[in-house]
């Protein structure tokens, strides 16, 4: 199965997911338990090397947390920013 990000905006997510896990002074060991998942899978999510499903995502943003609905924006304008999705 094809990733749909490409490496560069796996790098992005990657980079956002962190930055907003350090915000919460969650390590990655913490979020790790709290969805069920590798601390190493966390740790390839922030490194760019992996991404996670819709499935996973949702698990993900969850254990997070949001604080309104700008840090949401903001977080997403900087996971997603040159996004380009890889097609058939």
């Amino acid at each position: 199965m094809k990733n749909l990000l490409s490496k560069e905006n796996r790098k992005n997510f990657g980079k956002a997911i962190r930055k907003l896990r350090k915000s919460r002074d969650f390590t990655q060991e913490e979020i790790s338990e709290e969805i069920g998942v590798s601390r190493e899978w966390i740790s390839k999510i922030e490194c760019g090397k992996s991404s996670p499903n819709c499935h996973d995502l949702l698990k993900l943003m969850k254990a997070i947390v949001f604080k309104d609905i700008e840090e949401l924006y903001l977080f997403l304008e900087e996971a997603t920013a040159d996004v380009s999705v890889h097609t058939r």
